[in-house]
């Protein structure tokens, strides 16, 4: 067991090592089982997108509000008044001129009010956007796997690796 980093105490409990190793998928317990121990590296990366999100905007509602209105206005009225009255006198020539038949006709005029509406454009309400970009800084953290193979005991790779820090350290 210590072979592949296992340890187990007297009372035949697991480290936190052998804890690991037991989360593993099946796969990873068989290759265990075969001597050889299997770490995952995981890496985060972090992909930053944009989405299009309503944030508010405008309603613009119309609606016919009526008032009322007077004015004055002076109006012409003829009216035709006929009046007889008795006479006594001698007839003249203008009387026998127009001793004759005939017809006289006279018209009478009014005037009344003409109500005219006209509609005019007094004013516009423009709506529109604004468009503009804006740059944001994104500051989040990835994770990874750190995984750092330390040798221990008196291998061939332990000799070379402290041969190679010894050799460093000479060349200062």
């Amino acid at each position: 067991m210590d072979r592949y980093g296992a340890d187990v105490d007297e009372r035949g409990m697991r480290s936190e090592g052998e804890a690991r190793m037991d989360t593993a998928g099946a796969r990873d317990r068989a290759a265990a089982d075969a001597g050889v121990a299997k770490i995952p590296v995981i890496e985060e990366n972090v992909d930053v997108g944009k989405r299009q999100v309503e944030r508010g905007g405008v309603r613009v509602r119309t609606r016919i509000v009526e008032r009322p209105v007077e004015k004055d206005v002076r109006l012409h009225e003829e009216r035709v008044n006929v009046e007889r009255y008795p006479v006594n006198r001698p007839v003249s020539a203008d009387d026998i001129r127009a001793f004759r038949e005939g017809t006289i006709e006279m018209r009478e005029t009014v005037e009344e009010p003409v109500v005219q509406k006209e509609a005019r454009v007094v004013e516009e309400v423009a709506i529109n956007k604004e468009v503009g970009e804006r740059t944001e800084k994104i500051r989040d953290t990835v994770r990874k796997t750190d995984v750092n193979v330390e040798e221990t005991g008196d291998t061939p790779k332990a000799r070379s690796a402290r041969a190679a820090a010894s050799s460093k350290e000479d060349d200062r």
